[in-house]
Formats: structure tokens, C-alpha cells, sequence
């Protein structure tokens, strides 16, 4: 069972579509919609954001939440909170009784070790898919990573069934993730979504990028200029509502992207024009990324902690391009990402103001 929907495909429009848009997008395409959705991963990044634009289209939204996890904002959504982990079977029954849809956004993107992400990016999306069979949810969004399936060597975007070739830890245990996922699919309608690199408002990762911007300098991995795809939260948002609402998604994994890819250096020149001031440009050695992200990591573990920038974000870095194909999700479930990049980090650089980071 899936999640009521309007037909029709969405139009890319130059101005993208802002978030009280997209409420109201929402709304349209879910119409009286009453069904209930778990969420894990809902006091995160995307996980807010979504969960926002489902209550506010009307949804019931039932989230799971860590003990340790700060709820308030959640609590104003009016969603039900369980309180637990994915290691705890107990919780995951009470989390998965009754919805129609499951999804999993929690995952770990900073670990200090293997284990650590495989406890929860791969033992707890099992322990999950798991006890969503068996409690008869009808279907399961797992939110993946273009880093299960690694970059584009040669220029050509990477497509759902081309063989993944991860390079971080982080990217193999999604990879693994989606794998425990699929082998239910004779039990669920598993959707899995590989998301491009996400940005927008509430984003921590790329806004140190925007904070080296307002400081005048923005440093960038040298040797060739390398082509991203990335994906504004609004746009994952409505990914993530049609892949939960589309009649009868085919494909099983899809990615999700701006279809435009942009060089790594004009990335870098748009964050400074988001900031509003120039920035120049240095470009870093690659072995010299690559000390700095070790020299990083030795630190977070001297302390104990997990840092972001270490030394499988260096290979990220250096990979040589990070592109995808999007058109089985414009095929299957209407998904064309409305944001342009130019205008989301704008939007993104004005929230950072507002809120205070810049």
C-alpha cells in the first residue's frame, strides 16, 4: 500500500520552489491523506525537513528517536515519538505496528571505527527491514548514498545497476544497508534512494565551505576540476514523498540529483557569491588533502570523537567526479529536482545569515 497520490509529473522551474511551496505541493499530491509513516533519522538534517513537510501536508507521522536525541522540534510537528534504538526489537515493534509506510533515514556519516558504522548503517537497517515484514508494512524508503555506489571514473554517470564500487567505509556499509533492504522485496515494496551530496538550511557539513567563504578564501583539492551532482533538501523532500507515494515503483534503487552537474571550482565560486563577497580560490595538493584529513582524524580520536573530514572524506574529495543518472526517478515516480544549484545556495547562505552562523 502505498501512500495516496495525484497523477502527474512535476516541471523544473528556473526559481525552484520554496519550502511553504512545497507544503502546499505536498498537500496537493497527498490530498486527505491519513495514513501513518515511521521515520527514523527524523531530529536530523533531512530527517527535520521531512518530517516538517509531511505534518504539515497532513500526514501522521510517527518518529523514532534516540533516548539521548533533542525532540522539541519534533513534539511542535505533532508527531508521535518512540523513544529507542535499532539494536532494540522491543522498540522496533512498537515503532513499525500499524504504518503503511517505513522511512529509513538514520545512518551514521561519522563513525570511529568499522564497527561502529556497521552497528547502526548495517545491523539496524536489518534489525528495521526485518520487523517491518513482519509487523506487514507495506512498503520501505531506505535513503542511501551515491557513495554505495561510488564515483564516475570515466566521465559517464553511474547508473542503479552498475556495479558499486564504494570508497569509504561509510559508502560500503550503505551499500550493505541497501542489500538487507532488498532482500525483503517479496516481503515490502522496498524503494531505495541514492541521494546526490544534500545541502540547504540546517545543513553542518558543507556550511564550513560557506564560513571559509566569508572569511575570503575557499580551498579546493587541486589537479583536474571535477563535476558533482548535488541535491537541495527540498528537492529530497519531494524525492522521498514520491518514492513513499508512487502506485509501483520498478527499479528497486534510484537516484536522486539536480540533473546538471557543476565543476568542483564552480561550486566553490557559487558558495561565494551565496556569501556575498569574493573569495579566492586555492587549490590544495592532493597529497597535502589527504595529510591534513589523517592529521584530522588522529586528532578526533586522540579525544574520542568522530570527525567528518578524514581520510575517506579525502578520497571522496579526489575522486574524479560524482555523477549519476536520474531518469528512472523521473520515469517511475515523476521526481525532477526544481532547485538550481546557483539559487539554493543562495537561499542556504541567507539561512545561515538569519540564523546566526554567518
Amino acid at each position: 500500500m502505498a501512500l495516496t497520490l495525484t497523477a502527474g509529473k512535476p516541471r523544473p522551474t528556473a526559481q525552484g520552489i520554496a519550502f511553504s511551496e512545497l507544503s502546499a505541493h505536498l498537500r496537493g499530491r497527498l490530498g486527505t491523506y491519513t495514513s501513518r509513516v515511521l521515520v527514523t533519522g527524523a531530529t536530523g538534517f533531512v530527517g527535520s525537513h521531512f518530517v516538517e513537510a509531511l505534518a504539515q501536508a497532513g500526514a501522521r507521522v510517527r518518529a523514532l528517536a534516540r533516548a539521548s536525541s533533542r525532540t522539541e522540534a519534533l513534539r511542535r510537528t505533532g508527531a508521535e515519538i518512540v523513544r529507542g534504538a535499532l539494536d532494540d526489537p522491543v522498540v522496533l515493534r512498537q515503532a513499525v505496528r500499524d504504518v503503511d509506510v517505513v522511512f529509513h533515514l538514520a545512518a551514521l556519516t561519522r563513525a570511529r571505527s568499522a564497527g561502529e558504522y556497521r552497528r547502526v548503517n548495517v545491523e539496524g537497517t536489518r534489525a528495521l527491514v526485518e520487523a517491518a515484514a513482519a509487523a506487514g508494512a507495506p512498503r520501505f524508503v531506505y535513503l542511501s548514498s551515491l557513495a554505495a555506489v561510488g564515483p564516475s571514473y570515466d566521465g559517464r554517470p553511474v547508473g542503479a545497476d552498475d556495479a558499486p564500487r564504494p570508497l569509504t567505509e561509510y559508502g560500503r556499509t550503505k551499500r550493505a544497508g541497501e542489500e538487507a533492504c532488498l532482500a525483503f522485496a517479496d516481503a515490502l515494496e522496498v524503494v531505495v534512494l541514492r541521494a546526490a551530496a544534500v545541502y540547504g538550511p540546517r545543513d553542518r557539513d558543507l556550511f564550513r565551505f560557506f564560513s571559509m567563504a566569508a572569511r575570503g578564501i575557499l580551498a579546493i583539492p587541486g589537479g583536474p576540476d571535477r563535476p558533482i551532482q548535488l541535491i537541495h533538501v527540498r528537492d529530497l523532500v519531494d524525492a522521498l514523498i514520491r518514492a513513499g507515494s508512487a502506485p509501483s515503483p520498478t527499479g528497486g534503487v534510484y537516484h536522486v540529483a539536480e540533473a546538471r552537474a557543476y565543476p568542483s571550482a564552480e561550486v566553490a565560486r557559487l558558495i561565494a557569491q551565496a556569501v556575498g563577497r569574493p573569495a579566492r580560490l586555492v587549490r590544495v595538493p592532493p597529497r597535502m588533502v589527504y595529510t591534513a584529513a589523517a592529521v584530522s582524524e588522529l586528532g578526533a580520536g586522540l579525544v574520542g570523537r568522530a570527525t567528518i573530514f578524514n581520510r575517506d572524506k579525502a578520497r571522496e574529495l579526489l575522486a574524479p567526479g560524482w555523477l549519476c543518472e536520474t531518469a528512472a526517478a523521473e520515469r517511475d515516480f515523476g521526481f525532477v529536482a526544481r532547485t538550481p544549484l546557483p539559487e539554493g545556495l543562495r537561499e542556504t547562505a541567507a539561512w545561515y545569515r538569519a540564523s546566526g552562523w554567518l
